[in-house]
């Protein structure tokens, strides 16, 4: 099967009301959800578990990690379009001060 970043970003955001943003890309075969948290940084724990049961409820793929990150991490267009490569090259260089991060191996 093959799967669309598009529909897993759409499950997600519509998952709670405080992801204001989402993108996806795959690293060393680990699937990686970048969410943009818009609220209280305490509440960074509780997305964790309720981001992977939604990717593995509507999708069933296992998310090998989740990034919460604060609003305008995730690069942005000038056409509106996501950078999930820049945005992938940046979680690699360890670039985007995430508020938590969960690896899931």
């Amino acid at each position: 099967m093959r799967y669309h970043p598009i529909d897993i970003e759409t499950s997600v955001i519509r998952a709670h009301r405080s992801i204001a943003e989402c993108a996806v890309f795959t690293w060393t075969n680990l699937l990686v959800v970048v969410v943009e948290l818009e609220g209280l940084e305490r509440a960074a724990l509780d997305l964790v578990a309720l981001v992977t049961s939604v990717v593995l409820e509507e999708h069933c793929l296992v998310v090998g990690v989740v990034a919460i990150v604060d609003p305008g991490v995730i690069p942005i267009s000038s056409r509106g379009e996501k950078q999930r490569m820049h945005l992938r090259d940046g979680f690699l260089a360890d670039q985007l001060d995430p508020i938590y991060v969960a690896y899931n191996m």
